[in-house]
């Protein structure tokens, strides 16, 4: 918390100082007008992205391919059951989740998710929960091993008359060396069965979240597959004003234009589909039956309120306030994803930070306290009694 209230109080800053950045006015002559929006594609990869926020007929369809692949597969017992995970955002408590798969893992009961999807953090983590157990080495190094210096760099007083704080090269150059040729290949032949890997983004200029098959960006036979996978991933991690946004090439009525993706966070700490998406519906009508359902969530947070003393600073307030309301924003995004669950007929459950643990985090990627978080994590998914079903309707009731 100390570096994100240390940047908190620069982009304050920066705002104060917004008629002296003149020469950098941020505008874009080739941003996407609102008239293009619904026929925008990215440049040579067509129709990899939906709306997370309505059902459109475009996700209707989208939903009966991904369920004709099943049904292709051959495998029957995918054609009869199936299990979901939504992993949150959460910076450097996204260790939590990163040993619980791993402990779950060594509990032998970890399923195969047929949809995995990531919000910020839990994006980067989304494609080794993907692809399974053999990947738990690496998401234990990624959210161990790498602490704030190897994940990205100040840009000093510059950064306050540009369009970030921090430059996150390194950490673009740090989810390169993970998504290999072989990575994506694997994620592909995956795709290709019928299963999902889902990352959100926020799209700045519609405000609206932005689901992205990044499945579906592996399957591609573009030369620019990797680009575009690590564009979307950091896009989702990007925190407005403190990282940098992701720009895009999109084309729409033929055209090329740009648009701005940052942090998914910004729309939901969590998601797992538009709201009112009919899966048995699409089940029944390409499989010839409704499956049984589970869908788990992965918090990697706290839930209830946690005392301290703010400090009376414009940064302070700010800082707090921010924690505040994204505490009860995943509370609400967990309380509305387990009605989806029920409306679906989907067995529910989810973890999250239990309220015990009290580890000392310096600083937003603290590599000790990630580890102590990792070590947590791995305990809680190897007991398998971390789980919980019912969401608390407020984080006072979670510490009850």
């Amino acid at each position: 918390m100390l570096r994100r209230a240390k940047a908190i109080r620069h982009v304050l800053l920066a705002s104060a100082l917004l008629g002296l950045a003149a020469c950098n006015s941020g505008e874009r002559p080739q941003a996407l007008p609102a008239e293009g929006l619904s026929a925008a594609e990215v440049v040579g990869f067509g129709s990899i992205r939906f709306w997370g926020d309505a059902v459109v007929p475009t996700t209707s369809k989208y939903l009966d391919i991904q369920y004709r692949q099943i049904a292709a597969s051959g495998c029957g017992k995918c054609q009869a059951a199936a299990t979901f995970l939504a992993i949150s955002g959460g910076s450097g408590e996204g260790a939590y989740g990163a040993g619980f798969l791993k402990g779950w893992s060594a509990r032998g009961d970890r399923p195969q998710f047929e949809v995995v999807t990531g919000v910020s953090t839990g994006s980067l983590a989304a494609p080794f929960a993907f692809l399974g157990s053999h990947y738990d080495g690496a998401l234990e190094e990624i959210y161990t091993r790498y602490g704030d210096n190897e994940l990205f760099r100040s840009k000093g007083v510059l950064g306050l008359f540009g369009e970030s704080l921090y430059d996150t090269t390194p950490l673009r150059h740090l989810v390169e060396r993970y998504a290999t040729e072989q990575l994506l290949d694997e994620i592909a032949a995956e795709h290709r069965k019928g299963r999902r890997l889902l990352v959100q983004t926020t799209n700045l200029d519609a405000q609206r979240p932005v689901i992205w098959d990044v499945g579906s960006i592996a399957a591609s036979q573009q030369s620019g597959r990797q680009k575009l996978f690590v564009d979307i991933l950091l896009a989702s991690a990007a925190i407005p004003a403190v990282f940098p946004a992701v720009r895009l090439n999109v084309e729409s009525n033929g055209k090329v234009f740009d648009e701005l993706h940052v942090d998914g966070g910004v729309t939901s700490q969590i998601f797992f589909a538009p709201p009112g998406l009919d899966l048995n519906g699409a089940a029944r009508r390409n499989l010839g039956q409704e499956r049984s359902l589970a869908l788990y969530v992965i918090r990697n947070g706290k839930l209830k309120p946690e005392y301290k003393a703010s400090t009376q600073t414009v940064a302070g307030l700010a800082t707090r306030s921010i924690s505040t309301l994204v505490k009860y924003q995943a509370l609400a995004n967990i309380a509305a994803i387990s009605a989806m669950a029920k409306r679906m007929h989907a067995r529910f459950a989810f973890t999250a930070i239990p309220d015990a643990f009290q580890g000392n985090q310096r600083s937003e990627f603290d590599t000790e306290y990630m580890k102590a978080l990792f070590r947590l994590g791995y305990e809680q998914g190897r007991s398998g009694k971390a789980w919980e079903t019912q969401p608390p309707l407020s984080p006072t009731l979670a510490s009850r």
